[in-house]
């Protein structure tokens, strides 16, 4: 695989066999993409393309198509072991050398942005603001430090909050740490002890509208935990701009996310993966099968998801246990794919609707005119065969990351 960064003065003509854009029904053949002062400029057919004197280059038998979105990882965790990695935050080397693994493992399976649900350490604000310095790195966009309340689950994604809540100091102070986006704990996890388990809900809903209306006035979205019928219905209510997780929705509840326009990365592979062989032996058969059947259950809600019209966005909760950064993201198309999504619609999430919930959709997410050309070219039509994003043979990313 090679990998170009180009600079902010870039002038660059690509010229690819096959392209895809990020919306169209089919390829379309022999098309040019030009890259002036760092972005691209136009897209023209190779039969009207005059060249100006600007670099070339030639990608052939590839299609070109913007980088895939991973909507929902952890840079602080790593997949493996939770406890090591939470004691590894306190060390900076290890943490500094885990973190370029796990951005490089994503450029590796062409995901060239990501958003991070955050850690109560902040590591993922050093990523988006250090690792570019260090090399190629996908766009980052951080949440910091995650909302949740005191006694309840989520103390290591963020420091806990006490009622009453002050809203517009807990979002000014996440702002004026870095945060790009507000991550609220609304639920616990989903539990295998029992079928449909799931944590108590946080927050009542007008907790949670004024916390959005306080992210909202800051111009920042809201990604909300959420499981749960009732705590996915009330963060939709409240007005959150995604939902992670999801699990045991009800299709009323995916009515109002379709009409609201509410994004939902349902990370399928965070529940799924612990049916890996060495994570298995972790849960007995009645776990197994509870794990299974949560799976087939999310699988029916990601299909009427699609056909109500719900914003499906790819987010693998890369760090979590069984979820690799960048190579499980194959895992999560997979099961898109397993719920009868179209292989166009399931591009469509990993790329152009993905960016929309990073809220970089004027940046990135498709070829068009005025965008940073956050690119990948593949051996294969995608449109037929999802496997074809395996064979990444070129990487493109501006220098800025």
């Amino acid at each position: 695989m090679k990998v170009l960064r180009l600079t902010p003065q870039t002038s660059l003509d690509l010229l690819p066999d096959y392209l895809w854009d990020g919306e169209s029904p089919a390829l379309s053949s022999r098309m040019v993409v030009c890259l002036r002062q760092g972005r691209i400029d136009r897209v023209v057919p190779r039969a009207s393309y005059s060249p100006d004197g600007s670099q070339q280059l030639y990608l052939p038998h590839l299609t070109l198509l913007p980088g895939l979105v991973d909507a929902h990882v952890h840079l602080a965790l790593d997949g493996l072991d939770f406890k090591a990695a939470v004691a590894r935050w306190q060390d900076p080397e290890a943490m500094i050398h885990c973190i370029k693994k796990e951005l490089e493992a994503n450029l590796e399976h062409g995901i060239l942005a990501i958003r991070d649900g955050g850690d109560a350490s902040g590591w993922n604000l050093w990523a988006r603001d250090r690792a570019p310095h260090e090399g190629p790195v996908p766009r980052i966009v951080a949440t910091g430090r995650a909302v949740h309340k005191k006694g309840f689950y989520g103390s290591f994604l963020g420091p806990p909050l006490t009622p009453p809540f002050d809203w517009q100091r807990t979002v000014k102070d996440l702002a004026a740490g870095g945060s790009d986006q507000i991550k609220v704990i609304v639920s616990g996890l989903v539990t295998f002890k029992n079928w449909g388990e799931v944590g108590p809900v946080q927050f009542d809903f007008n907790e949670l509208r004024l916390l959005v209306e306080a992210a909202h006035g800051r111009g920042l979205k809201v990604m909300a935990h959420a499981n749960s019928d009732g705590a996915v219905r009330q963060a939709v209510e409240a007005g959150v701009d995604s939902v992670e997780h999801g699990y045991f929705v009800s299709d009323e509840t995916l009515h109002k996310m379709a009409e609201r326009g509410t994004y939902w990365a349902p990370t399928v592979a965070a529940v799924a993966n612990r049916l890996q062989v060495a994570k298995a032996r972790e849960y007995n058969p009645r776990e197994q099968d509870i794990i299974r059947r949560t799976v087939e259950l999310q699988l029916k809600k990601i299909a009427h998801a699609h056909k109500t019209g719900v914003r499906l966005i790819v987010g693998t909760d890369a760090g979590a246990p069984g979820v690799y950064h960048g190579r499980s993201y194959g895992d999560e198309l997979s099961f898109f794919l397993a719920a009868g999504i179209p292989s166009r619609a399931v591009l469509r999430a990993a790329t152009s609707i993905g960016a929309g919930a990073l809220g970089l959709e004027s940046e990135l997410g498709s070829i068009t005119p005025g965008k940073l050309p956050y690119l990948i070219a593949i051996a294969g039509n995608p449109l037929e065969d999802l496997s074809a994003l395996q064979r990444l043979e070129v990487v493109i990313i501006p220098e800025k990351g």
